[in-house]
């Protein structure tokens, strides 16, 4: 039993991961932006190039690196490893806002880069660093020893060109003779580093030349010269689910991790008492059933239970508020878990409010298992009395109700155990209309909201949730087996 356990936690790992990729995959083929969907655009959305609006959704799409590769993307969400900026330093990253430009001079059109702050290349330490600015100084100062400095920071290549570049972003700004002499030995160092000599137009101005050769750098380093990528900083260098991080939600920027468990506390009590009601009534009802088949009471029972079972549960749920909320007997409350001043009630008046607020949506979670199990365990029981080991029983001279309860129920429950794998993560991801009916912040309700705004985090949290239930009702149901009928072994 113990390995048979062991193996079958083990195969959940996989199994799970399985999970995330499809998931992952339905995600991102899925129509819709969820950049846009968060500015307010909806996911057929719209926006103008070079907007306020567009600029903000590209923010947003590198905030959470919705602007990587696909692949990269599902690393990230699986970890261990945090691939985002703030993530492991073994990494790097796109600088996707870094981006190129055309600039129109007369009759010639000239591409440009948009200077911004450099930071340092991957690979390169601190140490490194700080001599090439020591070296840059000494060739901008053009004094004696500019010509040694320039042979080292030549040498060490295309790691040194970010310090370059800082100062060129810094001397391109700037007015003067000292500023233009400076910038002029910052370009011929540049073309020394291996970038191209800038295309400048004859009709540009001095003003437009100056702009237009630092654009071209700066256009060169981000499109050729590694300008494109940028070290992470390692402030949160793990993440990702095997860390046990599900992200952020993309709107409030609240850990999924503490709103799950938030919603997690009122969906589990609700379902696990709502499964419980309906195995406990749902079997005698079933054997009951059984026993009496084919009597004018077994068939009005299975007329009643057909009926529960069609009802929808929305209509169910709007038929109990009208009957039992301020509209009908005024008996229950029908919104939300607990009264508005539930915090000034005393700690046995706050579990009788919790009672009498879960009375109705427990009802609603549970009438429709009710009416399946009973028939499921109507359907097994009969099919067990048929066969010969009951006849034998029978034969032996044991009572009716020893050869139903002793012989026959036992070996009729496991058709109705195995429902078990799918009921309850129906109920714990699956009670969507019920948590939206009686106003309940539950699990369904988080997952149904987190699905309409395309919160990738929200979706992916709570559909592998639902995963790892389905394979622990499952493992349940095996256990089980074992429990009602000897004859299964688990090895």
């Amino acid at each position: 039993m113990l390995s048979f356990l062991l193996r079958r936690l083990a195969l959940m790992v996989p199994t799970t991961l399985g999970v995330t990729l499809v998931v992952f995959s339905i995600y991102h083929a899925a129509p819709g932006d969820p950049a846009t969907v968060m500015m307010g655009i909806g996911s057929g959305g719209a926006m103008s190039e070079g907007s306020d609006t567009a600029a903000r959704a590209d923010a947003f799409r590198r905030e959470f690196g919705l602007d990587r590769n696909l692949a990269i993307q599902y690393l990230n969400y699986v970890g261990p490893f945090n691939l985002l900026r703030d993530g492991h330093p073994w990494f790097s990253t796109p600088y996707t806002e870094r981006k190129v430009d055309v600039r129109k001079v007369g009759d010639e059109e000239v591409m440009v880069g948009v200077p911004l702050e450099i930071a340092d290349l991957p690979g390169t330490s601190l140490e490194s660093v700080a001599g090439w600015e020591a070296d840059l100084e000494l060739w901008l100062a053009d004094g004696p020893e500019a010509n040694a400095a320039k042979e080292r920071l030549v040498a060490a290549g295309r790691p040194a060109l970010p310090v370059v570049l800082r100062a060129l972003f810094r001397t391109s700004q700037a007015r003067g003779a000292v500023a233009d002499r400076q910038l002029q030995r910052t370009w011929l160092l540049l073309e020394s580093l291996g970038g191209p000599r800038p295309a400048l137009p004859a009709t540009a101005s001095d003003d437009q030349r100056r702009e237009l050769a630092s654009g071209q750098w700066f256009h060169w380093y981000y499109t050729e010269a590694g300008g494109d990528r940028v070290q992470n900083t390692g402030a949160r260098k793990w993440g990702g689910l095997l860390v046990g991080d599900l992200g952020k939600e993309m709107q409030t920027k609240r850990p999924v991790v503490e709103e799950l468990r938030k919603r997690l506390k009122v969906t589990v009590p609700l379902s696990l008492l709502a499964v419980m009601i309906s195995y406990l009534l749902a079997l005698p009802l079933g054997i009951w059933s059984a026993v009496k088949k084919g009597t004018k009471l077994d068939a009005t029972l299975t007329i009643a239970l057909f009926v529960l079972y069609a009802i929808p549960t929305f209509w169910a749920g709007l038929m109990l508020i009208l009957l039992f909320g301020a509209t009908g007997m005024d008996l229950l409350p029908v919104i939300g878990l607990q009264d508005k001043d539930a915090a000034t009630f005393t700690p046995w008046g706050q579990f009788k409010d919790l009672v009498a607020h879960s009375v109705l949506p427990i009802a609603c979670l549970s009438y429709g298992g009710l009416a399946y199990l009973s028939r499921h365990m109507r359907g097994g029981l009969l099919e067990v009395i048929r066969q010969d080991f009951i006849r034998t029983a029978r034969a032996k001279g044991l009572s009716e109700r020893v050869v139903i309860y002793k012989h026959a129920v036992r070996n009729a429950m496991i058709p109705v155990i195995t429902l078990l794998a799918s009921i309850l993560p129906v109920l714990i991801g699956g009670s969507i209309i019920v948590e939206a009916v009686f106003d309940v912040p539950g699990m369904g309700r988080y997952a149904f909201e987190g699905l309409l705004r395309r919160d990738f985090y929200i979706v992916m949290a709570t559909t592998v949730f639902v995963g790892i239930m389905t394979q622990i009702g499952i493992l349940l149901s095996d256990l089980t087996y074992s429990l009602v009928d000897p004859r299964i072994r688990h090895t």
